[in-house]
């Protein structure tokens, strides 16, 4: 039976929500746990993007940490550049025994984060 979580509800360019002021470029989102929090669970993870008209750079870092307040990220995926806007649904496959994710948007200038997710 498969787990998803969500790891970034709806953003939109400008509107203040979650982690977002609604003004800053760059932020973090909270972490959610990981299929390597999980012992026995496989290190294939999806994540799936969904956006419209996203300007900016997106990192999914990961940790393999116990405990995500004093957790070592390091990038594990990017997706988007500064120059191209993305719209659709992107689900990339990332294997390692990640305990803890998060999403770190860079560069955010337009349109809307739909969500995205993690399923392992």
């Amino acid at each position: 039976m498969a787990t998803t979580k969500t790891i970034l509800d709806t953003t939109t360019y400008g509107t203040p929500s979650g982690n977002y002021d609604g003004s800053s470029m760059d932020w973090v989102s909270d972490a959610v746990q990981a299929s390597g929090y999980y012992r026995g669970y496989s290190g294939l993870q999806t994540v799936t993007f969904s956006f419209s008209d996203f300007l900016g750079v997106m990192y999914v870092e990961a940790t393999l940490d116990e405990i995500q307040s004093d957790a070592n990220w390091f990038t594990a995926y990017t997706i988007g550049d500064q120059s191209t806007s993305m719209s659709g649904i992107y689900a990339p496959s990332i294997v390692g025994n990640f305990t803890w994710v998060r999403v770190r948007v860079d560069f955010f200038d337009a349109g809307t984060i739909n969500s995205v997710t993690i399923t392992y």
